[in-house]
């Protein structure tokens, strides 16, 4: 086993090393290298095809992050995680800090106190303060805050203000209770039973305090677009890597499909493929907005709950394939087995089931920074809807409960994807 000091200075050389070679890169393709001054990059400039450059910016984060916690030790590493690690991202969002003035002009504390009427000039120095010490906005004199690269992307990108907005009032407050929430249900399957739960005051689900609650909804909406839309979740993988082409003139139901962006994807690679795209009515109707003229004929909507048995006319069709992207992942065992059973009815043998959905890395596989995201969901899942991201025996395990005869098949992660594509079939016998 490496010593303490042998241990540190190998990670401080491959630091060294790594951000030599991820400067060289900037420099040599006359990129700005990372900088939180105002008008510094919004985003790593290393372009994901850059595998090498972008393995030294990973190995980068890893390792001054282990780096960090050993130079620390044990005792001050457990101690460095505050309770109130959040509180001042939260004030920051909830009260429009980064929007009391304007992006390249400055403010005192009174001047955002002025501008947001719940705090006085004490909270907004306490909140600010703690802000500028995790790097977001600076203190160019004494009393005196500025816009930094951080609080600009919060005062112009509204996609991540409510990231950040709904990470400290939503996932936080359910993340606080749900131990109390094990305490309370003990190995309970139910999406009503949860940290959300208890921290909105009862028993409800998240679907049902959003329906109350439209703001938050659409809150949260746009801060999972920073998923959804992100590098590693485009629709490309997913046209990609399954043979669509092969089935003909085939039918294709999008089960919880949104606004159908995955079938007009789909059907405009794919001329002999038809869509029937499946949410619910608030949903539907926006869908029904968003396709284009030339592609009606082919992509239809349908209202419909898929936790109930498919409608008549989707019987009467006998699609050829069901599609589900990112729609298991919300649910526990319980109610994927019932979501997978409400289509029997409408399956003919040979149909396909395909998910476009997570499945965790085993330990070790990626970085410890990429892990922990993967992780951190995970535990999300059960603080929200008292789920969790399966691996491949568990998606396994849904099928068999659901019928013995959906055959699964297994999956694959495509290259450059975050999502897996996996396939099950209905055989009959």
């Amino acid at each position: 086993m490496a010593t303490l000091g042998s241990r540190i200075t190998e990670l401080a050389s491959r630091i060294a090393a790594n951000t030599t070679r991820l400067n060289n890169y900037l420099v040599a393709h006359n990129l700005p290298t990372p900088s939180f001054d105002v008008d510094g990059p919004k985003d790593t400039l290393v372009p994901k095809e850059e595998t090498m450059v972008e393995a030294a910016r990973v190995a980068i984060i890893d390792d001054t992050q282990q780096l960090r916690r050993l130079v620390l030790g044990p005792r001050e590493y457990l101690m460095s995680y505050t309770h109130n690690e959040l509180i001042s991202q939260q004030a920051i969002t909830r009260f429009g800090i980064a929007h009391s003035f304007p992006v390249g002009s400055e403010a005192s504390f009174a001047d955002i106190a002025a501008a947001t009427p719940q705090l006085t000039e004490t909270d907004v120095r306490k909140f600010v303060r703690h802000a500028i010490n995790k790097d977001i906005f600076i203190e160019p004199r004494p009393g005196v805050v500025a816009h930094n690269a951080v609080s600009r992307l919060l005062a112009e990108d509204p996609v991540i203000h409510d990231w950040v907005g709904a990470s400290t009032d939503d996932l936080w407050q359910s993340a606080s209770q749900t131990c109390a929430a094990l305490d309370k249900w003990k190995g309970s399957q139910e999406p009503n039973e949860t940290g959300f739960a208890l921290a909105n005051g009862g028993t409800a689900t998240l679907y049902e305090v959003f329906s109350r609650e439209p703001k938050r909804a659409r809150r949260f909406g746009n801060a999972m677009r920073s998923f959804t839309e992100g590098t590693g979740f485009e629709l490309s993988h997913v046209a990609d890597n399954f043979p669509w082409g092969e089935l003909g003139n085939a039918t294709v139901v999008d089960v919880g499909g949104s606004q159908g962006f995955a079938c007009i994807t789909l059907a405009n690679m794919f001329p002999s493929l038809s869509f029937v795209v499946q949410d619910l009515a608030p949903v539907v109707e926006a869908g029904r907005k968003q396709v284009p003229p030339e592609l009606a004929d082919r992509i239809t909507f349908m209202e419909h709950d898929f936790l109930t048995e498919q409608p008549d006319d989707i019987k009467t069709l006998k699609p050829d394939v069901f599609f589900f992207r990112w729609i298991f992942h919300n649910w526990s065992d319980k109610y994927c087995v019932k979501i997978l059973r409400s289509l029997i009815p409408a399956l003919k043998p040979g149909a396909k089931i395909v998910i476009n959905d997570n499945v965790p890395p085993g330990p070790g596989v990626m970085s410890k920074w990429q892990e922990d995201r993967f992780r951190s969901m995970d535990i999300t899942m059960k603080e929200l809807q008292n789920s969790f991201e399966r691996e491949l025996n568990d998606w396994a395990k849904i099928f068999q409960l659901a019928d013995p005869r959906f055959r699964f098949q297994g999956g694959k992660l495509p290259a450059g994807a975050n999502l897996w594509l996996l396939v099950a079939e209905w055989k009959e016998t």
